[in-house]
């Protein structure tokens, strides 16, 4: 008992020390008054129906920095502190799925740790008449609750849905205390023509929570990647390019999820008939940028070029003649650093925040070969204070 009161008095001080204002003005998000841009993923956690793919958090947290991603979007809440901490630690943020028959104590609990984007309520409800006594309206009528509620208890965050599609104007009217419209599109590979709908009807921010191409292809019956890296590639570009609209994507989805159609043992190419490029079927177990063995798929290159290329991972605080540059990236044994400038300070920590390495000298190379493998960040401080981060692995 004296050990579970210790551990949750650390949570509360940790929390209290890094929590953030996030907040949500003229269609854009802001952390800490900087704007925030999601570079996101949908991250579908635990199995289903019987799928143990033996596989947690602490194996994908390594796969998503390295894509580049900064944001997750989770289909249930996070109870796990130290799971909480490990995406903080890896510079990930959370977009966090409430229950609405349950939410109360989870946000009072977690309203301030500071891996938490958003609070976000429903994921395609609207598509669901028959869970609300086939009336659409209560479910607007309680997602309006449950959002003027969560805001009451924690102004910090903002509160956002995972609607199917554009948000009707029925919604719209219904859910004032909706800071943030998530849509689930599936168009082809134009997902992004419905923010210009949205936005048409509403000045809220917008983002879309759910768009992308599963990898196999129902025309020739097999597995076929590089369309899949193909339509991943013109579905997120073609949204990033509406940033003067939208806030962002976090595309569907992590891993492939084997659970969905038929044995949960073996991956099944059931599924249904959509507007999914390019067979316009929804291959259910085929969606992941990775496989359930976590295997990159061509996409998962294709998300961590396109992430990398809008830089909306780690901040650099430091002027623009003042680049570092760390190689290799994925490092066996020596990690080098290349900077034309003097620093006071470089520290190493892993995912989990613990401190590996540090040194108060101007280094160029540091010996890396007696560490785990795993995801690795780098800061180095300036003698004015201004510091720079840079991720990497360890093979």
């Amino acid at each position: 008992m004296r050990k579970f009161v210790f551990i949750l008095l650390l949570f509360q001080i940790y929390s209290t020390l890094f929590s953030q204002n996030i907040f949500v003005e003229d269609r854009k998000l802001f952390v800490d008054n900087t704007e925030y841009r999601i570079n996101g993923i949908c991250y579908a956690r635990g199995e289903g129906n019987g799928e143990n793919s033996g596989f947690s958090y602490l194996d994908d947290i390594p796969l998503l920095v390295e894509a580049n991603i900064n944001t997750i979007r989770t289909y249930s809440a996070i109870t796990n502190v130290a799971e909480l901490n490990a995406f903080h630690a890896a510079g990930i943020k959370i977009i966090m799925s409430l229950n609405e028959n349950s939410y109360i104590w989870y946000v009072n609990q977690f309203k301030d740790h500071p891996a938490i984007l958003m609070w976000e309520f429903g994921n395609e409800f609207n598509y669901h008449p028959e869970w609300f006594g086939n009336n659409i309206q209560n479910w607007y009528n309680q997602l309006e609750q449950c959002a003027a509620t969560v805001k009451s208890l924690d102004p910090n965050h903002p509160v956002s849905s995972g609607h199917g599609e554009v948000p009707s104007q029925q919604a719209l009217n219904s859910c004032p205390s909706i800071d943030i419209w998530g849509m689930n599109v599936y168009r082809w590979t134009d997902s992004a023509s419905a923010i210009d709908d949205l936005a048409a009807l509403t000045d809220k921010a917008i983002y879309i929570s759910e768009a992308g191409a599963d990898s196999f292809d129902s025309n020739s019956g097999s597995e076929n990647q590089q369309l899949q890296a193909a339509a991943t590639q013109i579905i997120l570009n073609s949204i990033l390019e509406k940033s003067d609209l939208s806030i962002g994507v976090t595309l569907f989805e992590f891993c492939d999820e084997w659970w969905k159609a038929g044995n949960p043992n073996e991956q099944d190419a059931g599924g249904f008939p959509n507007s999914i490029p390019y067979d316009s079927f929804a291959n259910e177990e085929y969606w992941g940028i990775v496989t359930r063995e976590r295997v990159p798929k061509q996409a998962f290159y294709t998300v961590k070029d396109i992430y990398e290329e809008v830089s909306l991972g780690f901040s650099n605080n430091l002027n623009e003649e003042k680049t570092v540059t760390i190689y290799p990236n994925p490092v066996i044994d020596i990690l080098h650093i290349d900077t034309a400038y003097q620093f006071d300070f470089i520290n190493i920590t892993n995912i989990f925040g613990q401190t590996v390495y540090k040194n108060k000298r101007n280094i160029t190379q540091i010996n890396v070969s007696n560490f785990a493998s795993g995801l690795y960040i780098l800061k180095i401080i300036d003698k004015n204070g201004s510091e720079i981060k840079q991720k990497f692995i360890i093979k």
